[in-house]
């Protein structure tokens, strides 16, 4: 969790208001790597709850004392209390964890609610069993190597947009390059680069040739920028995401979101011209025709991968002058994951869970991309294009 007040944790969600029935059976099942597990439940206290070892046994993780070390986080829990940490996070169950004999026990209700709602792309709640959904398959094609710069919005005296709870742009987009950065060398085997993976303020031009600057002589295939959205007027009900690639702007709202974004330059100690005509933007050679075809493919991605992954409204795929793409020598795209000055969207993007749902979706859109890009670079060489 990032904010303006980084250090205080920030209760996220208070589970069992989520609209699942918890069952009142004997034994919930656990379905995972092509066998089903059956932990005992228990009934004392009024409310289902299970053995944290038990359960942390049967989803695959490791029970150490008060906690369960799953996905490299460590989720606490505090017997007596229904509040429990995952990261930075607090959440809050229905009921009190507690101690029975020398076991912990943890209610139901955080393994088919928090569980399912938290790591959405592992686990689901279906037909009464929590079932570990399928890894993901997509691979990019094999090649020597694949280069993504992941550039989080902001940084250091620029804090970007201020959302109407505080949160600062420039925080909520290093944890969520973060995460993707994690996904996509992890999982997915994509080489990555960040531009900031600290709050440092990195000039906008220098910010697609960060690689070069960095002494490396391989060009990166894409660049994708992270960006927080807000609204003048705060709060504002406005919320969704929405993606651009460089062009002159359409709109005069997709204007003002370039001329938002492009206000950084004031931080800079450089004496660049930040002249905002957008035609000077079109002019310039870096981005060539194949590039803005490309771009735009990536945008797409992006926002397919978005809808698909999460419940908030998709505003599209859009163009705009954006001085952080102008430097681009390969396909590159800024998105905008929400808007900050939207009062539930902030709290979302304030939160780990949805920050890693954003990072989850970012991943399957760069290895979607790519994936596609491959092929299509291939079909042009065996046909002698």
């Amino acid at each position: 969790m990032r904010g303006s007040s980084a250090s205080t944790p920030l209760v996220a969600l208070a589970v069992g208001l989520l609209g699942w029935a918890v069952p009142a059976a004997e034994h919930i099942i656990v379905v995972r790597d092509g066998s089903s597990f059956s932990v005992p439940v228990e009934q004392v206290r009024g409310f289902p709850a299970a053995r944290a070892d038990s359960l942390a046994g049967a989803l695959g993780y490791t029970c150490v004392g008060h906690s369960i070390l799953m996905d490299g986080e460590s989720v606490r829990f505090t017997p007596g209390s229904p509040f429990f940490t995952d990261g930075d996070n607090i959440y809050q169950l229905p009921n009190p964890v507690y101690v029975s004999g020398p076991r912990l026990m943890i209610p139901l209700s955080w393994a088919l609610e928090w569980l399912a709602e938290a790591r959405p792309r592992r686990w689901s709640y279906m037909d009464g069993r929590l079932v570990q959904r399928p890894p993901v398959t997509v691979q990019p094609p094999e090649r020597e190597s694949w280069l993504v710069v992941i550039d989080p919005g902001h940084g250091g005296r620029d804090p970007g947009t201020i959302g109407v709870g505080g949160a600062r742009e420039k925080d909520v987009t290093l944890a969520i390059a973060k995460q993707l950065a994690n996904r996509l060398r992890r999982e997915r085997g994509v080489e990555v680069m960040l531009t900031r993976d600290r709050d440092t303020l990195i000039a906008l031009g220098d910010r697609p040739r960060i690689p070069q600057l960095r002494g490396r002589d391989a060009a990166p295939d894409l660049f994708l920028s992270i960006h927080a959205n807000a609204m003048p007027r705060k709060p504002h009900s406005a919320r969704g995401f929405e993606s651009y690639f460089l062009a002159i702007a359409r709109t005069d709202e997709a204007l003002q979101v370039a001329l938002r974004e492009n206000a950084s330059l004031e931080y800079e100690d450089s004496n660049v011209n930040a002249d905002r005509d957008p035609l000077l933007f079109m002019l310039s050679d870096l981005q060539s025709t194949a590039n803005l075809r490309e771009s735009r493919l990536l945008a797409t991605a992006v926002n397919r991968s978005m809808a698909t992954n999460l419940s908030v409204p998709d505003l599209g795929v859009k163009q705009g002058p954006f001085q952080v793409l102008v430097g681009a020598t390969m396909p590159a795209v800024l998105v905008e994951v929400g808007y900050l000055s939207n009062r539930s969207e902030e709290r979302q993007l304030r939160s780990s869970s949805y920050q890693a749902k954003i990072a989850d979706a970012l991943a399957d859109a760069v290895v979607d991309y790519l994936a596609d890009y491959g092929r299509r670079v291939w079909s042009s060489y065996s046909s002698g294009g």
